[in-house]
């Protein structure tokens, strides 16, 4: 399913949660929930916590109707993260009003599940309200920016995992010295914008972990070398201003066939831990488009991706933090966004869409383990 489609279908959600619309930033009540969800056994979360790692998987507000997917995410996964939710169009339809149904609905869901709950996007160029362009202007894209920030983050201060204050900010085939992403927020403010919303999320909530988000470093390839250079580049930029900044994101939305080097990959990550940096590892997934329609074949290769990929970066100390872009076949974003040319449903996640788990499941936990 594509970003728009969810998009839709979220908005169904809130309709069907009947939760009005909400034109304050007022705080919810609660606290960050960090005991061990019961039922959990011998989930995936079983080996992260073993190994002093951070474990989650994604879950799009649909999902929250589906109480057998419910039921698996507290057997699996040690945290709620959001699909698909936090865009200002969801979360800021209008220039004085916020609607946070969907995430409210997560959060009590997280609560009363025992999990905690990771933020969202803060700042991010996709997925903004119509009234964004004809209302933000230099002037006040400063203030806009810290509104939206602090009515977001004041609203769960203090109860969620971590923030991405900017995503995806890195564009090198923009052709810029700097190798910034073309934005609505660089025409406006400079690059000095992502320094700023990190700032004005520091303020917002001091005590929560800031993390920047980037796809399209994980590959040997020139592009993501390119990628993994600007990004660099940005975080070094970013130490060097005392901006308060904790930890890197590597999306790490992998094919099947991806080439994965582990020197150069090392490398970039120790040149981050250099910084003082974390590293999460945020939306993992393994597409499955080019591959033969045999279900064994298959399944044995996404499996194979998962566990090198996996054993590959957590050989490295920087990362702590490792989130699956999903649980279950039933619902994953690659259905839409990379789909098989042969028709056939897609097989990119621990679970299939009968949430039974998959070769993909046992390669994350060998992983996982260190087996």
């Amino acid at each position: 399913m594509g970003r728009r489609a969810f998009m839709c279908q979220l908005a169904a959600l809130a309709a069907v949660a009947g939760t009005a619309a909400s034109s304050s930033g007022g705080a919810l009540t609660g606290s960050v929930n960090t005991m061990t969800p019961s039922g959990t056994n011998d989930g995936m979360v079983v080996s992260a916590r073993a190994r002093g790692l951070v474990f989650g998987c994604g879950i799009n507000g649909p999902g929250l109707l589906d109480s057998a997917l419910l039921a698996a995410h507290v057997q699996e996964s040690g945290m709620c993260v959001p699909i698909g939710q936090g865009a200002w169009a969801q979360t800021h339809p209008g220039p004085t009003t916020w609607d946070f149904a969907v995430l409210d609905r997560m959060w009590e869901w997280a609560q009363s599940a025992g999990l905690p709950m990771r933020g969202t996007h803060l700042v991010w160029h996709s997925n903004m309200p119509a009234w964004f362009a004809s209302n933000v202007t230099p002037a006040n894209a400063t203030q806009c920016m810290r509104d939206h920030i602090f009515a977001f983050m004041g609203r769960y201060k203090g109860q969620f995992h971590s923030w991405n204050p900017v995503n995806e900010a890195v564009f090198p085939a923009d052709g810029r010295l700097d190798g910034l992403r073309h934005t609505r927020w660089l025409q406006l403010l400079g690059p000095q914008y992502i320094a700023q919303a990190f700032t004005f999320a520091a303020q917002a909530d001091p005590s929560a972990t800031l993390v920047y988000n980037e796809f399209g470093i994980e590959e040997d390839s020139t592009a993501a070398a390119r990628k993994r250079h600007f990004t660099l580049q940005l975080l070094q930029n970013l130490k060097q201003q005392g901006v308060p900044i904790h930890a890197l994101g590597m999306q790490s939305h992998i094919a099947s066939n991806s080439v994965i080097n582990a020197t150069k990959l090392t490398a970039f990550m120790n040149a981050v831990a250099a910084l003082g940096l974390k590293i999460f590892i945020t939306e993992l997934d393994v597409k499955d488009q080019t591959l033969a329609s045999d279900l064994a074949l298959r399944d044995a290769a996404v499996a194979e991706q998962y566990h090198s990929f996996l054993t590959t970066v957590l050989a490295h100390p920087a990362v702590n933090t490792v989130i699956i872009w999903g649980l279950s076949d039933r619902r994953t974003w690659l259905s839409g966004q990379a789909p098989r040319n042969d028709g056939l449903p897609v097989r990119v996640l621990p679970l299939d869409d009968q949430l039974q788990r998959k070769p993909a499941w046992t390669a994350i936990t060998n992983a996982l383990s260190r087996r």
